[in-house]
């Protein structure tokens, strides 16, 4: 059975998910086999794919979670959290700029560390901020998160 998530956390969530196909695209195109994953195999296609997913949600979202959550963790998990953010930022920038032999193991490197984070996050992580965040704190959050996350991708509709 799936972790159940509260409504607030949920964007979350749902980027998390996105999170672990870039990872299953990455590691199977930095193994040669990116057709099995809709993946190109190339360096410099994985670093794209690995680019695209950035921009549109990586720095969003741990922005997010360090901004939101932050207040609510404990110093250990405030550490990590920020911690595991800087190391895969760097595994992007190696990737990026690194020789193809080091940008190559750099995206497999960030594709293992993401889907361990998300993990950590989803099992540990927000189970503990859900129990220990009052319930106006979440709410608080969950609004933010909303705004940032989800609303901040679509148009604004014209005023009429």
């Amino acid at each position: 059975m799936g972790l159940r998530r509260s409504r607030e956390l949920k964007p979350l969530s749902s980027e998390h998910q996105q999170a672990l196909l870039l990872a299953f695209q990455l590691r199977n195109g930095v193994a040669g086999h990116g057709d099995r994953a809709g993946a190109p195999r190339d360096i410099d296609g994985l670093v794209a794919l690995a680019r695209r997913y950035e921009d549109s949600v990586f720095r969003n979202h741990t922005q997010a979670e360090e901004d939101l959550l932050g207040r609510h963790l404990s110093p250990a998990d405030a550490g990590r959290l920020r911690g595991e953010h800087a190391e895969m930022r760097r595994l992007l920038d190696v990737a990026r700029h690194g020789p193809p032999p080091q940008r190559r193991a750099a995206l497999g490197e960030f594709a293992d560390l993401l889907v361990r984070h998300c993990q950590w996050e989803e099992r540990e992580l927000f189970p503990r901020v859900e129990a220990q965040a009052g319930a106006e704190a979440l709410s608080t959050v969950g609004h933010e998160l909303e705004r940032r996350l989800v609303l901040a991708g679509r148009p604004v509709p014209a005023r009429g």
